[in-house]
């Protein structure tokens, strides 16, 4: 199964390290994937009440996106969860649910902390692409941004199909 597309620019500059890079994309919608909005779900039916966000702890119980933008602060209940052997989990990675992704004010209101991600298991925090993206699949809020319009973008013609948003 087609599962998503990945965009290259093969002759740009990359940086070993960084966990995000605008000279590639991943798409992934309901047109290409079934599996577009992370859930445990196999069958991609039933999506969890809140979207689990992986976000980055830095000093005080704020969170980061990979792409270093300030999305939120645990407050120090939740800061007081996540905290190993009294120390500061300062730039440890935290998988927290969003109660609200607010997109105008690049904002992740955090419900609940669900716990410190491991090293092994993962590396950087997701961007804030990743976060409104997976917002706005599961608000229905991608009908402009279809793997059709994004592919009409690319080759000039970006007058909306019938039935599609502008």
């Amino acid at each position: 199964e087609f599962r998503r597309v990945l965009f290259l620019h093969r002759e740009g500059h990359y940086y070993v390290g960084e966990p995000v890079t605008p000279l590639a994309l991943m798409w992934r919608d309901r047109q290409v994937s079934r599996w577009s909005v992370d859930t445990p779900d196999v069958e991609a039916q039933m999506l969890p009440e809140r979207q689990a966000v992986v976000l980055e702890i830095r000093g005080g119980g704020r969170l980061r996106t990979a792409d270093r933008v300030l999305v939120g602060q645990l407050n120090e209940e939740q800061l007081a969860e996540v905290n190993v052997a009294g120390k500061e989990p300062k730039g440890k990675l935290v998988r927290v649910e969003a109660a609200d992704v607010d997109l105008a004010a690049r904002k992740v209101a955090v419900a609940k902390v669900r716990g410190v991600v491991g090293a092994k298991s993962r590396c950087y925090a997701d961007s804030w692409g990743r976060v409104a993206f997976q917002h706005m699949q599961r608000q229905n809020l991608t009908q402009s941004m279809s793997f059709q319009a994004l592919m009409r973008t690319a080759i000039g013609d970006a007058a909306p199909a019938a039935g599609e948003a502008k």
